[in-house]
């Protein structure tokens, strides 16, 4: 791999960080509009619509997999090209749903595609940052996951209302020209590693111990993350009646929050480690999540006091800006894209499982905040689940990459 100039690193991530956003927008818009989606194509947000949420996340795994192998063995540009194109003909498709065959199709081709960017992306930085310069530009790209979901927050609960879903996600569509753009930004070196390794590695020595730990901990996280965003928008809808612009403006304000604790992430970890911050980041976020499940009601009457509860939220959902340094420092070039794909969204896949269960407990239950329980109780467990993974390159960067 040459080296590249500050520039190119600097065109690099600009390229990986736009292809993040509007992947993870391009996911997370679905979770603002499903109220009108469940309203047009008569379907149930706690039952159709929970099991598409499932089976969409469920095909990140699989595209996760499929474009890390692709990135590891062929090359990165290529692969982060091919995830965008396929990400964003699932957007189109969705904007075309008629019914929940139709629906539920669109979701997992989005899924296929969203499934590569992340994994890639990490692994394209580690390639061409610098090791003093690699946590900070890790926070830097996860950074653009806030402002992915200010933007799905925006479109979903101010466009959505007017222009309807459907429009939505048509324009939204649009983002398969970043993929004209990867020639231009992303070096024209091969960005693959010149020797093959089976993914089989990952669960054999010496990775086997960091795969499983590293696993475990993006389940309980992920858990922590979708029982939150896939659930709260439409709880204070549906619940408390909130308007969908004050739900934009407040999900826009906690975001903002969230930017702000992805850049921090790299300059606390320096100084007091990066397991310490983690753990103290997933005490704030269960905090503001059991805040807002056991007082719900009395907050809701105070906009002052829950925009407080919930900052909370954006705070400690820093500790995302984690996972990719983990991968580099568990794992050499040549399986690094295909490890960060895979765990990362065999974490997401789970969901498959707890996300309808979550909407069964809620129906059960008759409050959505369900979700908001478990995800605080999936925050703490994250904190006995990093104490698994073996400690490599805490200190800086690990010195293989």
């Amino acid at each position: 791999m040459r080296e590249l100039c500050a520039e190119g690193r600097g065109k690099v991530l600009a390229f990986c960080w736009l292809g993040w956003v509007f992947d993870f927008y391009d996911l997370i818009l679905f979770a603002f509009v499903k109220a009108q989606v469940a309203r047009d194509l008569d379907l149930a947000v706690e039952g159709a619509l929970a099991w598409i949420d499932g089976w969409t996340l469920l095909a990140t795994a699989v595209g996760g997999f499929g474009l890390g192998r692709f990135a590891d063995r062929v090359g990165r540009r290529p692969a982060l090209a091919l995830g965008i194109v396929v990400f964003s003909a699932g957007t189109l498709a969705t904007g075309f749903a008629v019914d929940f065959w139709s629906l539920l199709a669109a979701r997992v081709l989005t899924g296929l595609g969203v499934g590569g960017e992340w994994g890639i992306a990490h692994a394209l930085l580690a390639e061409v940052y610098p090791p003093a310069l690699r946590l900070r530009a890790a926070a830097l790209l996860q950074a653009g996951a806030p402002v992915a979901m200010a933007a799905a927050a925006l479109v979903g609960c101010l466009a959505a209302p007017i222009y309807g879903w459907r429009a939505c996600f048509w324009v939204s569509a649009a983002t398969a020209g970043l993929a004209l753009f990867t020639r231009m930004l992303v070096p024209t070196a091969p960005l693959r590693s010149d020797r093959s390794v089976s993914w089989t590695a990952l669960f054999a020595v010496p990775h086997r111990t960091a795969s499983r730990a590293i696993l475990l901990l993006l389940a309980l996280h992920m858990t922590g993350f979708w029982c939150t965003y896939a659930w709260l928008p439409v709880t204070l809808m549906r619940e408390l009646k909130v308007a969908p612009d004050a739900v934009a403006w407040f999900q826009v304000q906690v975001n903002a929050v969230h930017v702000v604790a992805d850049l921090s992430f790299a300059w606390l970890a320096d100084r007091w480690g990066r397991r310490r911050v983690f753990g103290a980041l997933c005490w704030l976020f269960a905090a503001g999540l059991a805040g807002l499940a056991f007082g719900f009601a009395a907050l809701a009457q105070d906009w002052r006091l829950f925009t407080i509860a919930t900052a909370s939220l954006g705070l400690g959902a820093g500790t995302w800006s984690l996972f990719g340094p983990l991968f580099v420092a568990n794992y050499p070039p040549e399986l690094r894209a295909t490890a960060a794909g895979l765990f990362y969204n065999l974490a997401r896949s789970v969901q498959l499982v707890v996300q309808p269960l979550v909407g069964s407990l809620a129906l059960a239950a008759g409050t959505l905040t369900v979700g908001l329980w478990f995800g605080a109780a999936s925050a703490v467990a994250s904190i006995w689940a990093l104490r698994l993974v073996p400690r490599v390159g805490e200190a800086g960067d690990e010195s293989r990459a």
